[in-house]
């Protein structure tokens, strides 16, 4: 199928890709708050949104530091723990984790959305 059709099916994702390529990486770990925060001054992070029925929404290297703060950070879940929506802004959350990709600098974060 050409990877600009595919859009997200359900949760978890199992497979990661670009428009232009059929999969980008394979997941690593899931990520807290925390270790998002590591990776970020570390380096390069790279954030993907997966939501059903949307294609994955990579957010340009140059935002993802406005983007963790003015979204993620209110909107972050636990990966461990029940999600009850209503705690959140909006209704709805991220379940965050990492993923690499071996031609990517950047670290990749994915996340996942729940509402």
């Amino acid at each position: 199928m050409d990877a600009e059709l595919r859009i997200v099916t359900r949760l978890p994702l199992e497979h990661l890709w670009r428009d232009s390529e059929s999969t980008v990486g394979t997941r690593r770990r899931a990520l807290t708050a925390d270790d998002i925060v590591r990776l970020l001054r570390e380096g390069t992070v790279e954030f993907v949104v997966a939501n059903v029925g949307h294609k994955p929404r990579w957010i340009a290297r140059t935002d993802c530091y406005e983007f963790w703060k003015a979204e993620v950070t209110p909107h972050l879940a636990a990966s461990e723990s029940r999600i009850v929506l209503d705690h959140f802004p909006d209704a709805y959350c991220y379940i965050a984790s990492e993923w690499g990709a071996a031609e990517s600098a950047a670290s990749i974060v994915v996340l996942e959305r729940y509402h």
